[in-house]
């Protein structure tokens, strides 16, 4: 199944970079994969053998006005096809798609409390520095950490958590001890 995630995404992909439109179209299916995760009835409606082609066009149609005329047929291809349940698989394998060409990298910065926006930009120009790669990352509360923070990226952790250094003194003292 990743395979025709994957061949999806690749088409929108390349529709985008014709346009020179990739951030653009990124953009948007972020945008249409929230209003997915918002209302999961709508994938419901597409994926329904009781709502007629032309009404689920319709749908879509009403949406031209926030979204590229392109994404909202690329949409109505992905239904034609009669993958509608696919949908929000086909707008994951596609972000990760985008974010790869644009040089995006996804991660989570763990924290024991919430950061504020300027603590997670520091964070992000660190990185960044550090990878030469844009960075967007969201912050998860993990109390586990007793304090400082970790950040996990694709193929990455940088970890400079309380939890971690007692890992790493205790690890240093049993070698010490034997």
């Amino acid at each position: 199944m990743n395979d025709l995630y994957n061949r999806y995404a690749l088409a929108l992909l390349s529709i985008a970079k014709d346009e020179n439109k990739v951030q653009e179209y990124r953009d948007e299916i972020l945008s249409f994969n929230m209003v997915l995760k918002e209302n999961p009835s709508l994938i419901q409606v597409f994926s329904s053998y009781f709502v007629t082609e032309e009404e689920k066009e319709k749908v879509l149609d009403s949406l031209n006005k926030y979204y590229s005329k392109n994404l909202i047929n690329f949409i109505k291809v992905v239904l034609k096809n009669g993958r509608a349940y696919y949908l929000t698989k086909i707008f994951k394998e596609s972000l990760l798609t985008f974010d790869d060409y644009l040089k995006i990298e996804q991660g989570t910065i763990y924290s024991t409390i919430p950061l504020t926006k300027k603590d997670i930009e520091k964070v992000i120009l660190a990185i960044e520095r550090n990878t030469g790669k844009k960075v967007v990352l969201k912050n998860v509360i993990d109390k586990s950490l007793i304090g400082g923070i970790k950040v996990v990226l694709k193929n990455d952790i940088y970890d400079a958590s309380i939890l971690s250094k007692i890992s790493a003194l205790k690890e240093s003292l049993l070698k010490k001890g034997n």
